[in-house]
């Protein structure tokens, strides 16, 4: 949901699967198809509409009979972050008190649909949401204001992208989310690669159980984003640094329409569903302000808030969107929280009102709870008793409890402050420690499977595609905190080798932590190539292909991704079995494109699946094996190393013992190599790999290609040393290409050695998994390496 004035690079980018749209409104789908966000595991399309349902009508039934658990107008308390890099107080970037005000007060216009301004209409569909926003007029610390909702942050720079804004920015200046509405206030000159403009963007509700969006976000990320330039109202005052067209303070309405759970009105896909009934279907998203625009067949709502027309052209919510939004403020945590916050109000000192809530309640045997303070009355000291918990006790303001044994425990929280002490908050049997399930496979797969074909273009949604996707992810939300990843499974519903391809083409598994943009995959945690053949015999056998990872990968009982990323230079094709679309709506699928962003399925294609993936996950150990290569040539030794257990027997042909963590092999035919542990308390006490043999006579010691070529240090920052080794003499071509198999370097040697030696600088290339490749006579060598 970025608002986004695109520049023609980033028309380019709608070619290649990037939702950014000209004078596009917003980036919440695709900013959020980016957040470091923890999914729980939700269920099916009719799970999250029967809960939604059920909270409509649950809603609608209070209101009927008097009996209304919210308030009929709601008050969120705000804090707008203006962010500057030293302007004086009014200027530029640092925009003055009544800039900031004019855009409040735009805000409660539009949100209680206002007679005598813009925000006002008298369609039947249109509702008062009977919300309003208030500045907070306290501190966390409780101090008063000297600007009431506007907090000045100096972050000591121009521009701000995405990543910084997300990893740096927000977590160095957010307020407890669960007092205050977080809003900051940007330069986003810098956020859109490759150039455009981007006007803003927003976090989710979690745990709202709406469907189409996701389940969780942090915290420390929760609010909007918005560039000053479309921050404040001219119609309001005199600001000069506001833009054309969006500069009547629709931005924020319509990413606070996103902070509340609503989607874009043509549901981020032709003719797509928003998930409101009263909101006509349409192709794609409005420009400037087409009144009478009929698609989809019927005459499209283009003045919708959720929609991207110019600012003077919205003014409408409906009475659904109002309904999904009152099932947002009765459900989830965070946005709940905000009705009892009182740093609006008139500041009374008082004794504290203690009040608290764990991230989760529900935790396996070993596993950590952070606990979150929700008290008022702003207390300054906190008591806390875990029964059960290490530490049992804590005076930490938001302590993280490790629970070494199984039951049913209790949490008791006493706060104080210069006034007083609160009353003991105790909650029985509040916080669960299972001691089964410390072995367990996980998944968000549940449907029908289905090969997604591109759209507007070839190739496969969750495969090689004419976009030249880098890769596809699932996300797996990790609620019980396993800390160990052995291995995962994948249901692959195309392969296919190409015409003369090498018969030793691998696919890479790759392991991300969900630590990248709004949820997305961040760092690599582990990798394994799978030979393609091996992928072909699964596909034509119709099993999912089993993958063992060369080592234990560390989760860290937090999110993570497990995918698949493509080569293109190979030629071959593969692609991944999803769920039809709709039959999943946590929003826990990903692709990345080929300028390496990460978005979010459901966001930039409007598709609702979860990939057919499975990951083995534990609290304990699995036995890992792993190859010195998976190709060699008849009567080649390759070295087998196995991880996990204390004790280790092998099984197959060719060993040179079938004792102890390392083996050589020596197999003259492809072989299978099995190895089980024992001596610890293990998850999988067996590992199994492969060992290919190409066809040939029978030598011994040929040196391998993997061998032969050498990379290092792999990973690293861009400066390596290539090492060549063999009998081969002539020029040599030294290469460098991405994923896609676009070359971005060659260099031209000569081999008078056997050793050939040659420093490579590819620091300026972006983070990412790069090929080297050596060409001598007939022979190419390749090897992978990864960029951080």
């Amino acid at each position: 949901m970025f608002r986004l004035l695109l520049s023609l690079s980033l028309l380019v980018l709608l070619t290649s699967g990037v939702r950014a749209q000209t004078a596009q409104q917003c980036a919440t789908m695709e900013m959020d198809s980016l957040l470091r966000a923890r999914h729980p595991e939700l269920g099916t399309l009719n799970d999250f509409e029967r809960a939604l349902q059920r909270k409509m009508v649950e809603i609608k039934k209070q209101m009927a009979s008097g009996r209304v658990g919210l308030a009929t107008v709601i008050t969120i308390p705000v804090v707008i972050h203006v962010v500057h890099n030293g302007e004086a107080v009014g200027s530029g970037r640092n925009i003055s008190r009544a800039q900031v005000q004019a855009q409040l007060t735009t805000l409660n216009e539009d949100f209680r649909r206002k007679a005598g301004t813009r925000g006002f209409n008298d369609n039947p569909l249109g509702a008062d949401i009977e919300i309003e926003f208030c500045p907070a007029i306290v501190n966390p610390q409780g101090q008063s204001m000297a600007e009431p909702g506007i907090d000045r942050y100096n972050g000591n720079r121009a521009n701000w992208n995405r990543n910084d804004i997300e990893g740096i920015l927000k977590p160095s200046s957010y307020w407890n989310p669960d007092k205050y509405y977080n809003i900051w206030v940007v330069d986003l000159n810098d956020a859109v690669a490759g150039g455009g403009q981007l006007l803003g963007y927003a976090q989710f509700p979690s745990q709202s159980n709406l469907p189409g969006i996701p389940s969780e976000g942090p915290a420390s990320t929760d609010g909007v984003v918005i560039d000053y330039r479309s921050f404040g109202n001219v119609e309001k005052g005199t600001f000069p640094t506001m833009r054309d067209t969006y500069n009547l303070g629709r931005t924020l309405s319509h990413e606070t329409g996103h902070w509340f759970g609503l989607r874009h009105i043509w549901g981020d896909a032709n003719c797509g569903d928003d998930f409101c009934a009263d909101t006509p279907p349409q192709a794609s998203e409005s420009r400037g302000c087409p009144v009478g625009r009929v698609s989809c067949g019927s005459t499209n709502m283009v003045q919708n808030y959720m929609d991207y027309s110019n600012d003077a052209c919205m003014n409408i919510f409906t009475l659904n969107q109002k309904d999904r939004i009152r099932a947002v403020m009765a459900l989830s945590p965070r946005r709940v929280s905000l009705l009892s916050s009182n740093v609006c109000g008139t500041l009374v000192a008082v004794r504290p009102v203690s009040n608290f809530r764990a991230d989760n309640q529900q935790v396996l045997l070993g596993g950590q709870i952070k606990f979150n303070d929700l008290s008022d009355g702003f207390p300054t000291s906190w008591s806390w008793t875990f029964e059960g918990g290490t530490p049992s006790t804590s005076t930490e303001q938001n302590p993280v409890v490790t629970y070494t044994q199984p039951g049913k425990f209790k949490v008791t929280l006493v706060t104080s402050n210069a006034i007083g002490q609160s009353d003991p908050v105790t909650r029985t049997e509040y916080i669960e420690v299972l001691n089964q399930g410390l072995c367990n496979t996980v998944k968000n797969f549940d449907g029908t499977p289905t090969v997604l074909r591109e759209v507007g273009g070839t190739g496969y949604v969750a495969g090689q595609n004419s976009r030249r996707s880098k890769a596809v992810s699932e996300f797996f939300a990790n609620k019980l905190g396993y800390t160990n990843l052995a291995g995962a499974s994948l249901k692959f519903g195309v392969a296919k080798a190409a015409r003369g391809a090498s018969t030793e083409s691998v696919v890479t598994v790759t392991v991300w932590n969900g630590r990248g943009f709004q949820g997305g995959p961040g760092a690599v945690l582990g990798e394994k190539d799978v030979p393609l053949r091996t992928i072909l015999d699964d596909v034509a056998n119709n099993r999912p292909t089993t993958v063992t990872f060369d080592k234990n990968v560390p989760v860290s009982g937090l999110g993570f991704h497990v995918g698949v990323t493509f080569p293109y230079a190979t030629g071959d094709t593969i692609a991944v079995f999803t769920t039809k679309n709709g039959e999943s709506l946590a929003a826990t699928s990903w692709r990345q494109n080929q300028q390496g962003n990460w978005l979010r399925y459901a966001d930039s294609l409007g598709l609702n699946v979860a990939h057919n993936i499975v990951a083995n996950v534990g609290q304990k150990p699995s036995v890992q094996i792993a190859a010195s290569s998976l190709f060699i040539s008849p009567g080649e030794t390759v070295t087998l190393n196995a991880r996990g257990a204390g004790i280790y027997n092998w099984v197959g042909t060719g060993l040179n013992t079938t004792l102890g963590p390392q083996v050589l092999a020596s197999p003259t035919q492809t072989t299978s190599y099995t190895v089980t542990g024992s001596g610890l308390d293990l998850c999988s006490t067996t590992a199994v790999v492969t060992i290919n043999v190409r066809a040939g006579t029978v030598t011994a010691n040929t040196p391998l290609a993997e061998q032969a070529l050498q990379v290092t240090p792999n990973p690293s920052d861009g400066q390596m040393m290539v090492l060549f080794s063999g009998p081969q003499r002539g020029t040599l071509t030294l290469g460098v290409r991405n994923l896609t198999g676009v070359e971005l370097s060659r260099q031209n040697h000569q081999k008078t050695a056997d050793l050939f030696q040659q420093t490579l600088d590819i620091k300026t290339a972006p983070p990412g998994v790069y090929f080297i490749e050596v060409r001598i006579g007939e022979q190419v060598f390749r090897r992978r390496i990864v960029k951080q």
